[in-house]
């Protein structure tokens, strides 16, 4: 008969064997994928309830279970299971493991975002159980970033599970081994090796076996995850009759119901010596980089506006005094972490439930747009004293400060009707900065009534800068030309800012950018080998996931152009020049806007895309040279991509770096460089765009894909219409930034680059401000230099000090400057990430990463 142990676990009478197979009962819960979250939340609550049931049934059963989100459900939806919960967790039957508020996918959500879903999971398992997994896991994600060991650790973890890649996926040295991050980060972690992570109806017998017989192999304690799973489900009656049987006939070994912690314990001296992996856990489902491209755009623009509101909410709580917006900022950063989930930022999902993302991503706006405009009207002291036309704009990017600004606003409460005026802007003290008029939103002969202004100034690290505008009436302007866009007036004055070196030249038949050049001179030499973002057609016949397809190469069409180029804004700001490009029932309006004084080229892409089982790819042909290499952004740091045209993953930035040399003949041969020459980069910042491939000098970005929502290969499409719903069929906006130069350089702007893509700065026209007590520049911190990206600016959660997350982001042992009240000298190593709390008084010291705490 067999009898219990000290684990409440049951074990063979004569079973003495050193050697467990640790049974970890789980229950996988999508709560998004082929259903929306309230049916999601629905089955979370039924199988947590045939939880309870099953362990008061089981005396030796454990359950474990990680997501906060659905223990947030239960405890809002069904307190009385919430309290058998806590119940059987006091009595350590039931363990909270993982620790994350969701599962989230690990390739694509930014590194904030990432800290954010561990520390809002951490924060509220320790609130309500007193719990703090060791052993984290993301058992479905498609790909695990090189980013991630660092902030495993600075999260208080040991042990890292996954499942994904599988073997045949990506060859590691053994299931159990040690991963080592971009940033030489290491931490124990290990790949399921028997089975799945779920177990079916029938198939407990066939997983105990494998893992007694892993573990006779091996030598050492392995785990058997089981538990139905995906809809919930969990452990059976039946599955544990099998169990109980299974274990009373074992002699070899034991076979205990533990956790993932208990199992890291077992293993945690091999782990120490076990063999090492370094980089990112790739690669799995190439479309998941891909597929939603709404989604992916929505989740790196929610994350800035998140980042940029809480840093504005800081400022008008440190300086003047504000109440910290703790529910509504709390409810805002779960809306958006809630579609970091796996099978929606990822693309797997059902149309309805990307419905679903699109419509949480609004509200979270909306809830920051209030936070941040309450937070700026309290930094601007009222409305006493204030210019007629006012303008406040903040900023929250101190590794790019002199940046670009854009706003509409009213010229007067009722139109010009007679003469032709035109508005100049002003820094609250009078001084005068050249700005730019362009065409509104709006489209309404009204004289200009509503203005779309355009200037670059140089703005605080964060913190806000004042202005206003006056509308003076010009009695000898040069008359606007219609097919120019908006002219110049002659009384413009300089902005004093040095020309950029960075300059272009673009097709006068198609309006692509055919030649990029960065220097002054003779020193700038031609960086392109053919017109920059092309527009391709790109078969994709893959399912959601991209399962068995590794790259996105065969090209069945090209965009033309319908008509000439035409410049619509002119001005001493910037210059854009529109190109109109159709292929099939597909059109895409591309927006090409250089700046004199700012080494960027800016494209505004607008895409109607009307291709199914097709993805749409833009070309970065370079005269880098074959033997170019690309260096990108991922969530936790960044790393080397092969060039083998292959798609791969990235976050929200990338360098391709080589020799440039000269060449005869025109820019746009398609001819690569020669070997040799100058070294030399092409960087290239998106918001949302992260699947690529590179081969011989050429990238081709991925911008969207259209195939059938949350479609499985095994499923037949059929040749014959059959109505199905394709994804990313529509409208799509969305902006590129590029830059050149040496490969140091580059690579030291591109985080504030694609930091200023994803929030530019937050400009409020007509907001009052008192002059008399409102500075021109009110400073809350600055940040020098600019390969140290701030992550966050905000208030702790004690309530009592300011914390600044910083990061290292280019992968160089750096020393930084950080001011606040005083000037705080820190030291990073490559791609460090550094959690400081500053106190009322200007103290500092570092902090933990979650319980902000000094360390």
């Amino acid at each position: 008969m067999a009898k219990k142990n000290s684990e409440n676990s049951i074990v063979s009478p004569i079973s003495v064997s050193p050697i467990s197979v640790h049974l970890i009962c789980n229950a996988h819960v999508d709560p998004v994928w082929q259903w929306r979250w309230d049916e999601g939340a629905s089955e979370a609550l039924a199988t947590f309830r045939n939880a309870v049931d099953i362990l008061d049934e089981h005396p030796s059963l454990v359950f474990c279970h990680n997501e906060a989100v659905l223990y947030q459900w239960a405890e809002r939806f069904d307190p009385a299971l919430f309290d058998d919960i806590r119940r059987l967790v006091k009595a350590g039957r039931w363990a909270v493991s993982g620790g994350w508020f969701i599962q989230p996918d690990v390739n694509l959500p930014g590194t904030e975002s990432l800290i954010r879903t561990i520390a809002e999971g951490r924060r509220y398992f320790r609130d309500r159980f007193d719990a703090a997994p060791r052993v984290a896991y993301n058992f479905d994600s498609f790909g695990h970033s090189g980013g991630l060991p660092q902030i495993l650790r600075l999260a208080g973890y040991d042990m890292y599970v996954h499942m994904r890649p599988q073997a045949g996926e990506l060859a590691l040295p053994a299931d159990l081994y040690r991963w080592r991050g971009v940033d030489a980060t290491t931490i124990p972690a290990y790949r399921i090796a028997v089975g799945l992570y779920h177990t079916e109806h029938d198939n407990i017998e066939e997983r105990l076996r494998a893992g007694v017989a892993l573990a006779l192999a091996l030598g050492r304690d392995v785990p058997v995850f089981w538990g139905l799973g995906n809809h919930g489900g969990g452990a059976t009656r039946r599955d544990l009759t099998a169990i109980d049987a299974f274990i009373a006939r074992e002699t070899r070994v034991r076979i205990v119901h533990s956790t993932p912690d208990r199992f890291f314990e077992a293993v945690e001296e091999a782990a120490a010596v076990a063999p090492i992996h370094d980089g990112d856990l790739q690669r799995v489902f190439t479309g998941c980089y891909t597929s939603l491209s709404r989604l992916k755009r929505q989740a790196v623009e929610s994350l800035g506006r998140l980042v940029l509101t809480e840093a504005a909410a800081a400022a008008a709580w440190w300086r003047a005094g504000l109440a910290w917006p703790e529910t509504d900022l709390r409810q805002a950063w779960n809306l958006h972490l809630f579609n970091d989930f796996h099978d929606t930022l990822a693309g797997t999902c059902i149309e309805p439930a990307e419905r679903d993302a699109l419509a949480q991503y609004g509200r979270a706006e909306d809830i920051g747009r209030n936070m941040a405009l309450e937070s700026l009207a309290a930094l601007n002291r009222g409305s006493r004293n204030s210019p007629a036309l006012p303008v406040t704009v903040f900023h929250a990017n101190p590794s790019l400060r002199r940046v670009p600004v854009e706003f509409e606003c009213m010229a007067d409460h009722r139109p010009f009707w007679k003469g032709k005026w035109r508005m100049r802007l002003f820094r609250s003290d009078g001084r005068e900065v050249p700005c730019q008029e362009e065409q509104p939103e709006s489209l309404l002969p009204f004289n200009n009534w509503r203005r779309r202004i355009s200037f670059v100034d140089e703005l605080p690290g964060v913190g806000v800068a004042r202005y206003y505008l006056k509308a003076f009436e010009i009695a000898d302007a040069r008359r606007p030309d219609r097919k120019a866009g908006h002219g110049l007036p002659a009384d413009v004055p300089s902005s004093g800012a040095p020309p950029s070196r960075l300059s272009c030249r673009i097709a006068p038949k198609t309006g692509l950018v055919v030649a990029l050049r960065a220097g002054v001179g003779k020193a700038g030499k031609e960086l392109l080998a053919g017109p920059l973002f092309e527009p391709l057609v790109v078969e994709d016949t893959a399912d959601s996931w991209g399962t068995g397809h590794g790259s996105y190469r065969t090209i069945v069409g090209r965009f033309r152009p319908v008509c000439r180029p035409v410049t619509i804004e002119r001005g001493p700001v910037r210059t854009a020049t529109r190109s109109v490009l159709l292929f099939g029932g597909s059109r895409v309006v591309m927006d090409v806007v250089s700046y004199p004084s700012w080494p960027v080229l800016e494209f505004r892409i607008r895409v109607t895309w009307n291709e199914e089982r097709r993805r749409l790819k833009l070309r970065v042909p370079t005269a880098l040279g074959p033997a170019a290499s690309l260096f990108v952004e991922v969530p936790g740091g960044a790393i080397d991509r092969p060039a083998e045209g292959e798609e791969h993953v990235h976050g929200r930035w990338l360098v391709v770096e080589g020799r440039q040399a000269p060449r005869r003949g025109s820019a746009g041969t398609g001819r690569p460089a020669a070997s040799g020459g100058d070294a030399a980069a092409i960087g290239i910042a998106s918001c949302g765009q992260h699947g690529l491939d590179m081969k011989n000098g050429e990238l081709r970005l991925s911008v969207l894909r259209s195939s059938a929502y949350c479609h499985e290969q095994g499923f037949d499409l059929g040749i014959s219409p059959r109505g199905w719903k394709f994804a990313d069929i529509g409208v799509h906006e969305f902006r590129l930034l590029v830059t050149a130069g040496a490969p140091a350089s580059v690579r030291a702007m591109m985080p504030g680059l694609a930091d200023h893509l994803a929030a530019p700065p937050a400009a409020y026209a007509h907001l009052p401000y008192d002059a008399e007590i409102a500075s021109p520049k009110e400073i809350l911190l600055a940040l020098k230099p600019a390969s140290v990206r701030l992550l966050a600016c905000k208030h702790s959660w004690d309530g009592k000090a300011l914390i600044v997350r910083l990061q290292e982001a280019v992968g160089k042992k750096t020393k930084a400057k950080l001011k606040i009240a005083d000037v705080i000298p820190l030291s990073f190593a490559p791609f460090e990430i550094k959690t400081l709390r500053i106190e009322k008084d200007g103290t500092w010291r570092e902090a933990a990463l979650v319980e902000e705490t000094p360390t």
